[in-house]
């Protein structure tokens, strides 16, 4: 008595050169060479396709290794996306190519288990996944020899034997580990604390941050609420280094950046003085400013998180009662040391 179709199953491969439109399938499964119960469709690369029958044992393997992949996309995506989401607001967050690395190889993981963890057809299958797809000319490539040459004897086309490969790698697999670094180096920009940089000197000075050319800052000597500019560093230690148009270096300072905090960096600002001004607001109230003096051995300071304003006075109290119900308002002001603003 000869063995059944299913425990002689062969792994040889085939290509067959056919013309999808109106071929004729087998009624085999194209995996084991039982009768097929189901059909599943392949598609070409120019939209072309092959309606393939499998058995019910044959449908259930190649549906998980669908599975598979949608579970590595899933599990990358979470996987990197919870660390682009999450290293941004760590403490001392990383750089920004810092952050990309971590994320990128974080979410590639997921996507190597499915492409190279090891598996083997069950005894009797020809592959684990797809027995048949299409490959780049057109052609459809067999993991059942049996099943290619009944397949090309059917539509009178020809076949030869080949190399059969389980394809474990898609395309769209690699789409969530970039996405997912790109959201880490949006979300790292977005969140980072803005740092305002006022000249108050003669000339106009560049600023470095760790190395890096970040802003040019035209000078000012007068209170003004647009002064300076603004520049996001992320929160951490860094090195800020302001220079003249000619390379004369101004300030160097080794600062730490505080997430959720605005900062000042006036380099070179000998003879002026910084303070922050606050006053309470609320019908009946009457207090006048209260100034808190900026001081440091450097000219960057962290300034609160519910700074109001940047070198403008405090609103008048009768303004303010049309506009306020309540609290305190402070801001940051300067002015030459020893001058009355």
């Amino acid at each position: 008595m000869s063995a059944p179709v299913s425990s002689r199953a062969r792994r040889s491969g085939a290509l067959v050169a056919l013309a999808t439109l109106g071929a004729l399938v087998p009624a085999s499964c194209a995996c084991c060479g039982e009768p097929a119960a189901r059909g599943t469709l392949t598609r070409g690369r120019v939209g072309s396709g092959l309606i393939i029958g499998y058995c019910d044992d044959c449908t259930a393997h190649v549906g998980r290794e669908a599975t598979r992949e949608l579970a590595g996309a899933v599990a990358s995506s979470l996987l990197g996306g919870g660390l682009a989401l999450s290293l941004p607001f760590a403490d001392r967050p990383p750089s920004i190519v810092t952050l990309a690395f971590y994320v990128l190889v974080a979410a590639l993981v997921p996507v190597a288990v499915v492409v190279l963890w090891p598996r083997r057809p069950a005894p009797g299958h020809s592959a684990d996944g797809p027995a048949a797809r299409f490959v780049s000319d057109g052609a459809l490539l067999c993991a059942n020899d049996r099943y290619a040459a009944e397949l090309a004897r059917a539509n009178g086309g020809k076949h030869e034997l080949a190399k059969f490969r389980e394809r474990r790698f898609a395309a769209w697999l690699l789409v969530p580990p970039p996405l997912c670094a790109a959201v880490g180096v949006a979300t790292l920009v977005i969140t980072s604390p803005l740092v305002r940089v006022v000249n108050l000197g003669t000339e106009r000075v560049t600023i470095d941050v760790d190395g890096r050319h970040v802003v040019a800052v035209d000078p000012t000597s007068v209170e003004n609420a647009s002064a300076g500019a603004e520049v996001r560093v992320t929160a951490g230690e860094h090195e800020l280094v302001a220079r003249t148009a000619a390379g004369r270096e101004i300030e160097r300072a080794a600062v730490r950046v505080e997430g959720g905090h605005p900062h000042l960096f006036a380099p070179g600002s000998e003879g002026y003085c910084f303070w922050l001004e606050s006053a309470e607001y609320g019908r009946g109230r009457t207090n006048e400013p209260v100034r808190e003096p900026l001081e440091g051995t450097s000219h960057f300071w962290v300034l609160p998180p519910d700074l109001g304003g940047f070198f403008r006075p405090v609103p008048e109290q009768a303004r303010a009662e049309t506009r306020l119900t309540g609290g305190t308002v402070t801001v940051l002001r300067q002015a030459p040391c020893g001058a009355d603003p």
